[in-house]
């Protein structure tokens, strides 16, 4: 067995967690795959895997040579496609994804859900959070940022669409406390605030000398956005939130949009890669597929 097939199998032990499952994903024995997985560790020197007979663990080195084969791997069959004009094969493998938890439904899984309806044999790893993505210790293909604006760097940046900020309130909240109008008015409201933003805890406002960061006591502060959205529902205060969040609950009545004398900056969608000179052409169409039909609620538009 090549060297390139040594490494293609270390990349499965890896991404399906065991000896056992990759042997099964191969049709071969764990005893060979185990074998060829010590063969690369004796060609390097180092080890890449940690067993026990109850676990096993990557270790470092093996992070990072599983980057390394992984982007190589995925270099070959592009190459491969270019060379073949992209008819060779079906597009397989895994999509990973990083993406704000706000986005993950219904956004991105039906975004998913229509792409594996037309190539069912590419997989999704998809990780929600808040935090910012690092590609190369998360092994990440493709992040989904939230921004007013990105600063330029290394990574490719795909603007997907757009999406207003948004106060809103609950009817019930509106009936009992009556409906803000000014900035000021706030004052007088119970307020919440979403603390997991490089702006912290504050909302953005649009002033001719650019943002400026606005903050009240906040009546609670949240970091999650389903439990933001669903706090202002229950009637618990008046909130800010991307308008593609929360656009589901103001067509249901849910949620009232309150306009007040202050604008609210707009955000972009973007999809951010690493900069590739052969993209695995499974990500390749996928970041075609969320450019062309990116679940586009909330007043989202593409530039």
């Amino acid at each position: 067995m090549d060297k390139l097939r040594k490494m293609a199998l270390f990349c499965r032990v890896v991404e399906l967690g065991s000896f056992a499952a990759a042997a099964d994903d191969q049709g071969i024995s764990p005893a060979i795959v185990g074998r060829h997985v010590a063969d690369l560790e004796n060609l390097l020197g180092l080890r890449l895997i940690n067993r026990t007979t109850r676990a096993m663990e990557i270790t470092e080195a093996g992070q990072l040579y599983y980057q390394g084969c992984k982007e190589m791997l995925d270099q070959l069959v592009s190459l491969e496609q270019v060379v073949s004009g992209g008819s060779a094969q079906t597009p397989s493998g895994i999509i990973r994804i990083s993406a704000p938890e706000g986005l993950g439904s219904p956004h991105l899984l039906e975004l998913i859900e229509s792409f594996q309806a037309k190539y069912p044999d590419v997989l999704f790893d998809l990780s929600l959070d808040n935090d910012r993505t690092d590609f190369v210790s998360s092994n990440v293909d493709i992040a989904i940022r939230m921004a007013i604006s990105l600063e330029d760097s290394s990574l490719i940046m795909r603007k997907l669409a757009k999406t207003p900020f948004v106060l809103v309130a609950a009817p019930a909240y509106l009936r009992e406390h009556g409906t803000p109008k000014t900035l000021a008015d706030l004052s007088g409201h119970a307020c919440l605030s979403f603390g997991a933003t490089r702006l912290g805890n504050s909302w953005p406002l649009v002033t001719a000398k650019g943002i400026r960061k606005f903050s009240q006591p906040w009546r609670l502060v949240l970091n999650q956005t389903y439990t933001h959205r669903d706090a202002i529902a229950r009637g618990m205060g008046i909130g800010l939130l991307p308008r593609i969040m929360v656009e589901e609950l103001i067509g249901q009545g849910k949620l009232i949009p309150i306009e007040l004398d202050a604008e609210f900056p707009v955000l972009g969608i973007y999809a951010v890669y690493p900069s590739r000179k052969f993209q695995p052409n499974r990500v390749r169409l996928f970041l075609e597929h969320l450019q062309e039909t990116f679940c586009l609620k909330a007043g989202a538009k593409n530039e």
